[in-house]
């Protein structure tokens, strides 16, 4: 099968994935419309908002992680543009295939000189920053939990150990060096490497942005229906979790499906079935039109400053 062929596949199975989820909740949804349609819904709207900021502020840390990579592999660009650049590209990541969030940023890290290999090096490593971090919070549920045993606690902080061991420099750049040999770039010498205390700077960025991403779906939630409390710690590693679903479901843009699947299997037994099965569906909205208001917000700001530059630069010329 040639590449033409290779990728009418991945199409195939990413339409068939995602439209499998939506029958199901679909079918779901058929089958209690006569609930839902009856049901009152009261929405608490200062719980709405301050689950939209809680899930702004955790953009703004996962944005900043993916700055200290930028300047970890010796290629630092000015925060503030990382972060416009990093919210600008947002809207890629619900393209079919996993790259256009990498090319977006290549073209917006022209004026530094970023080269496509470092962009598609520190968006990978975002990737798996992430899914380590989400895994981190998801097994600490497991092990401050009483419902898992003895071997499961062992095997959770045997993960973390080794998660850790990862940020050991002579590590981490092995692997890093490897990528960079591969697509034709410099490596990165011993005299340019960062060590392990700003690895790991890295790693609690990307962990506090996930937590805050798992406790802005709880709140989220609380504004829809009432959570006993003995399941916030779960109900937080489950948003974590969901979004690193999304971040591994390689054959879906976003995760489209995924996270939803994930939340409606999750929530029954602790909320309404049909709470759940519309938590599932709205809060993808609500996160499509969070995110979509900072990639403007972002947006706004990038024109704003490159108009600025470039009449900055006009007059530099007519006064010379």
């Amino acid at each position: 099968m040639g590449d033409r062929g290779k990728k009418i596949a991945v199409h195939i199975l990413s339409i068939g994935l995602v439209a499998a989820v939506f029958f199901v909740l679909g079918r779901e949804i058929s089958s209690q419309w006569h609930l839902i349609k009856n049901y009152e819904f009261h929405l608490k709207w200062h719980l709405v908002l301050l689950a939209t900021g809680v899930y702004s502020i955790s953009f703004f840390f996962l944005a900043t992680g993916w700055w200290l990579l930028l300047r970890n592999v010796n290629t630092p660009i000015k925060y503030w543009d990382a972060i416009i650049f990093f919210f600008i590209s947002l809207p890629c990541k619900y393209i079919p295939g996993k790259i256009w969030t990498a090319v977006a940023r290549t073209k917006l890290c022209k004026k530094y000189s970023v080269s496509t290999s470092v962009c598609f090096l520190t968006t990978g490593i975002e990737g798996i920053m992430e899914i380590l971090a989400g895994i981190y919070i998801s097994l600490f549920a497991v092990i401050t939990s009483v419902d898992f045993g003895q071997a499961a606690k062992i095997g959770a902080g045997a993960f973390v150990v080794l998660g850790l061991l990862l940020l050991i420099p002579r590590i981490f750049y092995v692997f890093i060096n490897i990528f960079l040999r591969l697509t034709h770039q410099p490596i990165i010498s011993h005299e340019g490497r960062v060590g392990f205390k700003k690895l790991l700077v890295v790693q609690v960025t990307f962990g506090l942005a996930m937590l805050l991403m798992g406790v802005s779906q709880v709140i989220f939630l609380k504004a829809f229906t009432r959570v006993p409390m003995e399941y916030t710690l779960y109900l937080v590693s489950l948003g974590t979790f969901s979004y690193v679903a999304s971040v591994l479901a390689f054959f879906t843009p976003s995760g489209l499906g995924v996270r939803e699947g994930v939340w409606f299997i999750a929530l029954k037994g602790i909320v309404v079935e049909y709470i759940g099965l519309i938590f599932a569906l709205v809060s993808r909205l609500w996160t499509i039109i969070v995110e979509a208001l900072m990639c403007s917000i972002a947006l706004g700001f990038f024109l704003f400053l490159r108009e600025n530059g470039e009449k900055s630069s006009e007059e530099g010329n007519v006064t010379k």
